[in-house]
């Protein structure tokens, strides 16, 4: 199914690229592939070579490529035939993206929803930047965006790709265009979240096996999440990235499960620690999250629901 989940987890997983110097493609074209090899500041990508391999005009390397970024996701989701029928055409200037969804009328300046593909005005009111959302809560926007960086606001033209979160008031927000996925009106919720009890069970006990396996917690595993299991938690955050894969990875499915969706790769880096901070503000109230999941924050007590 086309769903706004698929795209996103596609998104996600480009967290970190950087765009590339003209010389460093000139000496190796592959280091387009790579997410930080060769960085500069010349606009090029490989969402650019991959689109015009596959589309060709109106792309090219060497330009801004925020709305090439957002194309290529949806091609990789989807297939170039779905992609183009959800995003109502081909383009990589963003009015004219914008556009496309007026045109179609499904361009919304307020309720955005999970998978609408975000646009940003500058001061003289002109479309100049977009990205994805990935989630809406709690009177903020969440996106990952292509060309910008981690700075606050809209940093059009910033050469990597980044999570970033907006307040739903942001005076630069111009609106959101909604691609007509499968099963559209009804609100996008990772693919994850499902309430059975089997399938919470599964994940504590893919959790309990991966604290028995790294770090020797010897834990029956039985889907409990109980004050043994609760003992044996560690403390994660960015400074371990993947050298805990099996328990990181069971981690990401246990936020994933809450609704704070980041790709389960047993690597956590920049998107996950965003959905951490996400959790600790919404569900565990700390007034100043820190990325850090601990026990003794009452982190992992929330997150197993104890």
């Amino acid at each position: 199914m086309n769903t706004a989940n698929k795209v996103i987890a596609v998104a996600m997983q480009e967290e970190g690229y950087l765009e590339k110097s003209k010389s460093a493609y000139q000496k190796n074209r592959k280091v387009l592939d790579s997410k930080e090899d060769g960085a500069g500041s010349e606009n090029y990508t490989k969402y650019a070579r991959d689109l015009v391999d596959l589309i060709g005009s109106p792309y090219g390397n060497g330009v801004a490529w925020c709305d090439m970024f957002v194309d290529w996701c949806f091609i990789k989701a989807f297939g170039t035939d779905a992609a183009k029928k959800l995003l109502n055409g081909w383009s990589a200037h963003t009015p004219t993206s914008a556009q496309y969804y007026k045109n179609n009328g499904s361009y919304y300046q307020t309720n955005p929803q999970v998978g609408d593909q975000i646009f940003f005005k500058n001061k003289t009111g002109q479309i100049c930047h977009t990205g994805l959302v990935y989630k809406v809560a709690k009177g903020y926007i969440y996106t990952i965006e292509g060309n910008t960086s981690s700075a606050q606001g809209v940093v059009a033209n910033g050469g990597c790709v980044r999570c970033k979160s907006y307040s739903d008031s942001y005076c630069q927000i111009a609106g959101y265009g909604r691609p007509k996925y499968d099963g559209a009106g009804i609100p996008a919720i990772p693919s994850q979240t499902v309430t059975s009890s089997n399938t919470w069970n599964n994940l504590i006990a893919e959790l309990q096996k991966a604290l028995n396996a790294e770090y020797d917690a010897q834990l029956t595993v039985d889907g409990e999440a109980g004050k043994k299991t609760l003992q044996a938690t560690p403390t994660l955050s960015a400074r371990i990235r993947s050298s805990k894969p099996k328990t990181v990875k069971a981690f990401q499915n246990l936020l994933s499960y809450w609704g704070y969706k980041c790709l389960a790769d047993g690597d956590f880096y920049t998107a996950t620690e965003k959905m951490v901070k996400s959790f600790q503000t919404d569900k565990v109230g700390m007034s100043k999250p820190d990325g850090e999941f601990t026990a003794q924050k009452n982190c992992w007590k929330v997150l197993l629901k104890l």
